[in-house]
């Protein structure tokens, strides 16, 4: 794995100034001028410094972040367990799928792990058993979530924040007949879930496209955080260039009468960005809680995976790492 010194990617400053991007990016007409405010450096510099820290590809993309299922579509996690030979057609039929958004090759007998999204209306079972077809998997496995206790990927830069993963509860999620989604909120969606330009008022254009001010842009983007539909507007980081450079899942045996005191106990973790409930198949598979855990280290992951287990008391359990990834992008919604 390449080392990279991280020191000369960015200074103290640019941690201040990425933390706020990732947490708390101000919605309004001139973002830049109140992270400056916060900062001690020019509006400029902190454009400047954010151009920078692209180029270098420590930043990934500034956008929205949505909740799929409160803007009408639908996901799972999936699995495909897919003999030697077969591995690199999987991953070409699961690539050139424009639903998949993630996908990798992990170190168990379910190789092939990959993460779907749907417009409601289309059958999430019938597309991946098409899919497990086509890639000449032995068996698949479709794991939705059943309960989510915690999602957010947010980096801590600077060290000094110990709530640097933001929770984002399964209470948020809407029923499906709450949802609705005007032809205004598609042409809102298909705006805010491009990169942010890197100007004085980034938002301009897109009032422009929109017909609306900027004023009523912002208002409504308050209001798709109000109702759940966006979860913030926020920058995504280069794992690796962040310093984050190790990942695993970790996949946990709880009982039954457990699952949501120990989800509650693994949220807590601040290692851990997403943490969910999902289905079991007996005899198949029989895990039912799945961790990410991010850190800088494939050593600091595995110590991680051995203090959940002494706060959980789960000793049946496994850590899946990414040996490959065949594909990592944004989902695009309402294109």
């Amino acid at each position: 794995m390449e080392t990279i010194n991280q020191s000369e990617l960015f200074d103290e400053t640019d941690k201040i100034i990425l933390n706020i991007l990732q947490v708390n990016f101000p919605v309004s007409k001139r973002p830049f001028l109140e992270i400056a405010a916060q900062t001690g450096v020019s509006e400029n510099e902190v454009m400047e410094r954010i151009v920078n820290l692209k180029k270098k590809r420590v930043i990934r993309q500034i956008s929205a972040i949505f909740d799929s299922h409160n803007i009408g579509y639908k996901s799972t996690l999936a699995a495909l367990r897919v003999k030697e030979e077969n591995i690199d057609n999987a991953a070409s039929v699961l690539n050139s799928h424009k639903g998949v958004s993630h996908n990798y090759l992990r170190n168990n007998s379910f190789n092939i792990w990959f993460t779907i999204t749907l417009p409601s209306g289309t059958s999430l079972e019938e597309e991946i058993k098409s899919l497990a077809g086509a890639a000449k998997a032995d068996s698949y496995l479709m794991l939705p979530t059943i309960k989510l206790f915690k999602i957010g990927v947010n980096f801590d830069m600077t060290g000094e924040d110990n709530s640097s993963f933001k929770f984002f509860s399964h209470d948020d999620f809407k029923s499906d007949d709450e949802i609705r989604v005007s032809d205004f909120e598609k042409g809102l969606i298909r705006e805010l879930q491009k990169d942010l330009e890197i100007t004085r008022e980034p938002f301009k254009n897109s009032s422009e496209v929109l017909n609306i001010s900027q004023g009523e842009l912002i208002g409504a983007i308050n209001k798709f955080i109000a109702e759940k539909k966006m979860r913030r507007f926020a920058c995504v980081l280069y794992h690796q260039k962040a310093g984050f450079s190790y990942n695993i899942m970790g996949i946990w045996k709880s009982k039954t009468g457990d699952v949501e005191k120990n989800g509650r106990l693994m949220s807590a973790v601040k290692e851990v960005s997403h943490c969910y409930q999902r289905p079991i198949y007996p005899g198949l598979w029989e895990y039912n809680i799945f961790t990410m855990i991010h850190s800088k280290s494939k050593e600091d992951a595995l110590r991680v995976m051995k203090d959940i287990s002494n706060l959980t008391g789960i000793k049946d359990y496994d850590s899946l790492e990414s040996v490959k990834e065949f594909k990592k992008v944004r989902v695009k919604y309402y294109v």
